[in-house]
């Protein structure tokens, strides 16, 4: 397997979409995270180099009642 040809995908854009455009203003308050931080996982912004802590990952999905299969995705990149 060609592991350069597939990416980690954070899928909180929708996640944000599906909770009436919550803004990551408040998202950041809520769970008292960095805006920056959470800014890029909404953009995805350097996923292939970017290490995400678990506790960031634990707070979003206990926040959004998810799981992190529904928090990310592996993708192909063309």
């Amino acid at each position: 397997m060609d592991f350069d040809k597939v990416t980690l995908h954070c899928k909180l854009d929708e996640i944000l979409k599906k909770h009436n455009n919550m803004s990551v203003n408040k998202l950041s308050e809520e769970i008292g995270h960095r805006r920056t931080t959470i800014m890029e996982l909404l953009h995805n912004t350097n996923m292939d180099k970017k290490k995400i802590s678990a506790s960031l990952i634990v707070k979003l999905c206990v926040y959004f009642d998810i799981t992190p299969n529904d928090l990310f995705e592996i993708r192909r990149v063309d």
